[in-house]
């Protein structure tokens, strides 16, 4: 933490805040508006936490190095000269000429999705004296955007359980603390909670103006071309949205909808793998035909630097990555994903917190489904399209991170835009059970 960071971060909260208040009566109505400074604070919390933890008790790490040897060399460049510091933040595959020297220096360079990051937060620096803290509360005010719409659009969905949807999206702990630093993981997570606002104003509500599709599509590229998966994980339980929504709507007759509804699931079947196999050409590593590969690379290295820093990975069996083993794999994958580590299984103090944050999930879970009755359960998750997207998306993300990613340290950062997303599903599973028939 250097004097700058001392002196323009709390210029920067103050102009935060007085934005916040501005547009707070525009974005809430009575009964939200009490969770929007909330919201917006526990993000800021969050991405100081985030570096202090990264400065102090890891010693370094990623959210560092995207600034030491990415938005630091744009900052030095700018200083040099302002036209190289835009030539970094514009640059494609190959080294802009003009700044040669600075770029071959950030280490992301090349790595698109990674050098992303760069290009924001160097951005930022250029407006904020590269100041790391100052950049990474822009960074949560980000974030917060794409969360407050998600609140937003669920509260929409659901208002009589507004109080439990604030709790679920605006205030679990690991998400407002791995969602809001200068991360992968901020952009892509507002970025998720712009896209299921604009697919619910779409679809839901039949508001297809130009500026939503904007939103969808942007959200969309963000999602394709940062974390790729994030954006495979959610084709499934938004094209399944999408059907249930229309078949629902357009077919009354119960008859009629049972002998349609494998057509239904076969339709959208073919739906998720023709668009995966399309986003695969893009990205090999993510292609079918490859993803299998990729995720043992991925598990072996993350598994391996485990081991070397303090014995946080985990296993699910054997190291079996064929199809078939994958298919041994689903269900432990899932399950890692959502509730571990256990208890038994901590080794350091991040890990406790995940720990008990899996078990609240799990005891939330277990309650949910007892009080419900398992066989209704399952019935509510097939009953609203909205769940079922949710619920599917959970299921699909949590399997891909499960088995390719063997840390719990790093889990627990991978796993944030489901678990808002599960618990919202868990709390109307419950509350619906309790609404008065008219």
């Amino acid at each position: 933490m250097g004097l700058q960071d001392l002196i323009v971060t709390p210029v920067y909260l103050l102009l935060l805040y007085a934005l916040a208040y501005w547009i707070r009566p525009k974005v809430t109505n009575r009964d939200t508006r009490k969770y929007f400074i909330p919201g917006l604070t526990v993000k800021f919390i969050g991405a100081i936490a985030l570096g202090l933890v990264y400065q102090f008790y890891y010693g370094g790490g990623d959210t560092l190095n995207y600034y030491n040897w990415g938005a630091n060399i744009v900052w030095e460049a700018f200083l040099d000269s302002p036209s190289k510091a835009v030539s970094l933040i514009i640059a494609g595959r190959e080294y802009p000429t003009d700044a040669f020297d600075y770029a071959s220096r950030i280490i992301f360079f090349g790595d698109l999705p990674s050098y992303s990051i760069v290009r924001v937060a160097g951005l930022m620096a250029i407006f904020t004296f590269n100041s790391y803290y100052a950049i990474s509360v822009c960074f949560a005010a980000i974030s917060f955007s794409g969360t407050w719409a998600l609140f937003y659009a669920l509260d929409k969905y659901s208002p009589r359980i507004g109080k439990w949807t604030a709790l679920a999206v605006l205030f679990i702990p690991s998400v407002f603390f791995w969602g809001s630093g200068i991360l992968k993981d901020t952009l892509t997570f507002a970025a998720l909670g712009f896209f299921i606002y604009a697919l619910l104003e779409i679809v839901k509500w039949k508001y297809p103006s130009v500026l939503n599709f904007i939103i969808l599509l942007t959200s969309s590229f963000l999602l394709y071309h940062i974390k790729i998966y994030i954006a495979l994980s959610l084709i499934p339980g938004a094209v399944l949205f999408v059907y249930l929504f229309y078949f629902s709507k357009a077919i009354r007759n119960t008859v009629l909808r049972v002998m349609l509804t494998p057509l239904l699931f076969g339709g959208v079947l073919y739906t998720m793998y023709f668009a995966a196999s399309k986003l695969g050409e893009d990205n090999r590593k993510y292609s079918l035909d490859t993803m299998a590969e990729t995720a043992r690379v991925s598990a072996e290295w993350l598994y391996y630097v485990s081991q070397v820093e303090g014995g946080s990975g985990y296993s699910l069996g054997d190291d079996d990555f064929s199809q078939p083993g994958l298919v041994r794999k689903f269900v432990p994958g899932v399950w890692v994903s959502l509730f571990r580590p256990y208890i038994w299984e901590v080794r350091n103090p991040v890990m406790l917190l995940t720990s008990l944050e899996s078990i609240a999930l799990f005891g939330l879970f277990s309650y949910v489904v007892l009080k419900v009755g398992p066989l209704p359960f399952l019935q509510r998750l097939l009953k609203d399209p909205l769940i079922s997207f949710f619920i599917v998306f959970t299921i699909v993300f949590c399997f891909a991170i499960g088995v390719s990613t063997f840390n719990f340290g790093s889990l627990a950062r991978y796993r944030i835009p489901v678990i808002p997303l599960f618990t919202y599903s868990l709390f109307f599973i419950h509350f619906e059970r309790k609404e008065p028939k008219r």
